[in-house]
């Protein structure tokens, strides 16, 4: 399993680097907020959306990065 957090909408501006994992394909989009250590995004994502939004068809992960 990989190890990552996930982060309330309204605690990302307390991360400088977050990510957000939001399902496709479907009117009506959810989106989770993250931070990881981890370098596989795509493994993260796919673990979070397997305990988070079991039956997601599609998913994208978009990273977030606080400008200095």
């Amino acid at each position: 399993m990989a190890d990552y957090q996930l982060v309330e909408r309204a605690a990302i501006e307390h991360h400088n680097e977050y990510y957000e994992v939001r399902t496709t394909g479907t009117d009506e989009p959810r989106s989770l907020f993250f931070t990881t250590n981890e370098e596989n995004l795509e493994t993260v994502a796919a673990d979070i959306v397997a305990a988070e939004m079991p039956g997601a068809k599609g998913w994208t992960v978009i990273p977030h990065r606080k400008d200095s």
